[in-house]
């Protein structure tokens, strides 16, 4: 094809050849605004496309900005973050929208706020840990620029979040996280034995027998025929009972020379007829005592609860099976065949005095016990509030204020309508962790479960109450740990949640979608609460352990302030667990009133079970009392 004319006269002046069209609008790092009043979008999307075309840019403009600042990225991120199809999650593109945000002279954080899912973890950190695990743990508590930060401060907030949110900060928690690395105890639950825990852990089978007897002993309805029983257990004291006695065999298991410190006793020398030499006992005692550097009242229980109640004169299982000295050895160190020839002699005299020698250590223990464990420490801020329930409702509140959308992210929004309901159920009802988690739910418009056989089940459930038009929570006394107290006097819980705050809004969510999404194909548990089953999951079931967990994570994402990232409700706040809630409860209304006997209507319990383990209520919070009494006085003059 020949050449156009104004082609060869272009080459024929030497010049280059000149790119046709609209020249590319020139790049100027702070583009002047077009206007400066507008209305505040809520979205990124919007947000994006509102400020490019306010400054006259456009996406393909705004991103050769963005490359000439030395941030590439790509024309089509761009466009699909004005479209609202997608969002940033990883750290270089919060980086970019921060490069945006200056260039538009937007405060620091204004597009973050307008993302949909705001408590999204950031992706993409490279400078945190080689663990894929712990990046993902600690990823929910770092900056958005965390790796634009110089090195010293990156350490200085990855030891923060380690320090305080994941760990918690207080001695106890530090204390436990040590020993947790090196597990000793044995499990007696049949389902552990049967899971894929270490050889070591396992108990013997004969050590196993025997627990299995003891514990059927002390849980069956009639007194097994032969022997006398002076108290009886329900399921959730018989495993706390079994976890105690195992904590004992595995550290007479462990080897001396490990990392525990054990006694090294050979595993099929282990057997309950080694509770009546108080050799062992002393044994154990020393090493709690050199373990964690002091006693503690869990050891005073322990003696009480553990080898009087085994050894006690007429009611002792031990007392009362004196075949099990059969299984007795010698152990070099504990005990001698002398000994256990003495023992086998005279098995009720053994007994008595084991019962005797128990009591005068209980007795010196007691003396010299310490706190280890302040239930206080995590929650102090909260307590110290002028209203500690006004204080502790503000975790509930950052939980709605930072709610993902949920027609974009259905899952986590389920999840966050799910901490908001445990955060507000457990300070309208004050209930204990086992009463809040195996609630049941009767759905609207069905017919409610009986007192009779809530009472069988010993549960509460959570109904429709047509006379009063309200959510109702209904228990039966029999589903509290204290149900003798004077509290009940044999009479059922009731109350009827407050339509307040958005309670009954996000109750009809939960109702309607978010419990059956978490659920999944997993088996439906009846309870109120469930948790996020996975593909893998049996039942959406909590257990223990995993509404504890539950309930610590909706604290450290919503209820710990972060001072690196803003986020987070409460200053000096610490993570913890449900029965916190039952501490602020009553030292709110002991502040307000007073009066221990009110405070204990809050958690149903009784005002010497408040003065001892809940209400914190100090000199200055009684003097304040009695002050604003005493000055109205002045006011009235």
């Amino acid at each position: 094809m020949p050449a156009r004319e104004s082609d060869r006269a272009s080459d024929a002046s030497g010049n280059g050849h000149q790119k046709r069209g609209r020249k590319p609008k020139p790049i100027t790092a702070f583009p002047t605004a077009l206007t400066l009043q507008w209305d505040e979008p809520e979205t990124l999307g919007e947000a994006l496309d509102l400020h490019t075309r306010r400054h006259g840019e456009t996406v393909w403009h705004l991103a050769r900005a963005l490359l000439a600042q030395g941030l590439p990225v790509d024309y089509y991120t761009l466009k699909v973050w004005r479209l609202g199809r997608k969002e940033p999650a990883t750290a270089r593109s919060f980086e970019i929208l921060a490069a945006i945000e200056r260039r538009y002279r937007l405060p620091s954080g204004y597009f973050r706020e307008k993302l949909l899912h705001r408590t999204r973890a950031v992706r993409g950190l490279h400078h945190v840990t080689p663990s894929d695990a712990e990046r993902r743990r600690l990823a929910w508590h770092l900056p958005d620029d965390f790796d634009q930060r110089p090195p010293a401060e990156r350490e200085e907030i990855l030891a923060w979040v380690r320090e305080v949110v994941v760990s918690g900060a207080t001695e106890y928690r530090r204390y436990q996280r040590e020993k947790l690395q090196h597990r000793f105890a044995f499990s007696f639950a049949a389902s552990d034995r049967l899971s894929s825990r270490p050889a070591e852990l396992q108990p013997p089978p004969a050590l196993a027998e025997e627990m299995a007897a003891y514990v059927s002993f002390k849980t069956s309805t009639m007194t097994p025929r032969g022997y006398r029983r002076r108290t009886s257990w329900g399921a959730v004291s018989a495993d706390q009972k079994s976890a105690h006695l195992g904590l004992l065999f595995g550290a007479l298991a462990a080897a001396p020379d490990g990392p525990v410190r054990g006694a090294g006793v050979p595993r099929d020398a282990l057997c309950f007829s080694l509770l009546v030499f108080p050799a062992v006992w002393d044994w154990y005692l020393r090493w709690r005592e050199e373990r964690r550097g002091f006693f503690t009242s869990w050891e005073v229980d322990m003696l009480v609860s553990g080898a009087l109640a085994l050894t006690s004169p007429e009611t002792g299982w031990l007392t009362q099976t004196p075949a099990l000295a059969g299984r007795l050895v010698a152990i070099p160190g504990l005990i001698t065949e002398a000994e256990i020839e003495q023992v086998r002699r005279d098995w009720p005299a053994a007994c008595a005095s084991l019962t005797t020698h128990a009591r005068a250590r209980a007795r010196e223990i007691k003396a010299a016990r310490r706190v280890h464990h302040d239930p206080f420490e995590p929650i102090l801020p909260v307590l110290e509030a002028a209203s500690p329930v006004g204080e502790y409702r503000k975790i509930a509140d950052e939980i709605l204020r930072r709610m993902p959308c949920r027609r974009r992210y259905a899952r986590p929004a389920a999840e966050a309508v799910r901490a908001f309901l445990m955060i507000r159920l457990g300070l309208h009802l004050g209930f204990r962790q086992r009463n809040l988690r195996e609630l049941l739910f009767c759905p609207r418009g069905s017919r409610p479960t009986s007192e009779r056989q809530l009472a069988d089940l010993r549960r509460g459930e959570l109904r429709w109450n047509d006379q009063h038009g309200g959510w109702e929570v209904f228990a039966p006394a029999a589903a509290f740990k204290n149900a003798k107290s004077s509290f009940f006097a044999g009479r059922p819980f009731s109350m009827v949640l407050p339509d307040l705050g958005g309670l009954y809004a996000h109750i009809e969510l939960w109702r309607e979608c978010d419990r059956a999404l978490l659920i999944g194909p997993a088996t439906d548990p009846g309870t109120f609460f469930v948790k996020s089953a996975k593909r893998s999951s049996s039942t959406a079931a909590y257990n223990q352990n995993t509404f504890y967990e539950a309930w610590r994570l909706a604290i450290q994402r919503y209820g710990v302030r972060n001072p690196w990232t803003g986020r987070g409700a409460i200053t000096g706040l610490l993570p913890h667990g449900p029965h916190s809630v039952r501490d602020v409860l009553a030292t709110h209304v002991l502040k307000q009133t007073g009066s221990y006997e009110q405070a204990s209507y809050a958690i149903q319990d009784t005002p010497e079970m408040v003065a001892s383990h809940y209400g914190r209520f100090l000199p200055q919070d009684k003097a304040a009392i009695a002050a604003e009494v005493l000055n109205r006085v002045w006011a009235d003059s």
